[in-house]
């Protein structure tokens, strides 16, 4: 089994759909043996176009289902509520699950990990050094707790009360 790391989005119905996001995910991956973790849940204004501002998080799963299947996984999710494959880059978003680290594995296909959206969105880095302050990043060789303490980014970043659904095998802050 391997760790990792996923970040959830929202700025369209944001409760609901994290809320869905980790239901989704929980009923996927989640059992006695190997709970998920949930970061709190932290509002952000958007980046990279003019929009509401969005929900994030971060969870950490256990899996032994390769890389692709597991992005094969987190697209089906994000389908079945309500975000289409074809929606640009910068746009809106009804869920958005994004594979942020599997384990410490370095690659470039089928998708770039670590994504280096981890070094660049406090939205990503601060539920990341919450979740999992000790992990090393695989390539910048330092602690999320090391990185995000040395984090210097001007984005506007709010924690949130966030009420999550109680459901077996969920850990949350």
């Amino acid at each position: 089994m391997q760790t990792a790391y996923l970040g959830l989005g929202s700025n369209r119905r944001r409760t609901h759909h994290i809320g869905a996001g980790i239901r989704a995910l929980h009923a996927r991956f989640a059992s006695a043996e190997h709970p998920i973790r949930v970061a709190r849940v932290f509002e952000s204004a958007a980046i990279g176009f003019d929009g509401h501002d969005f929900y994030n998080t971060v969870v950490a799963i256990e899996t032994d289902v390769s890389v692709a299947d597991l992005v094969a996984a987190c697209k089906t999710i994000e389908r079945e509520h309500g975000h289409p494959s074809s929606a640009p880059k910068y746009s809106p978003r009804t869920l958005d699950i994004d594979v942020l680290l599997y384990a410490d594995l370095v690659c470039e296909q089928p998708i770039v990990l670590p994504r280096t959206e981890v070094l660049e969105n406090a939205f990503v880095l601060w539920p990341l050094a919450e979740l999992a302050p000790t992990f090393v990043h695989p390539v910048q060789g330092q602690t999320f707790a090391q990185l995000w303490q040395n984090y210097r980014c001007e984005q506007r970043l709010k924690p949130l009360e966030f009420v999550f659904e109680a459901l077996p095998y969920l850990q949350t802050p």
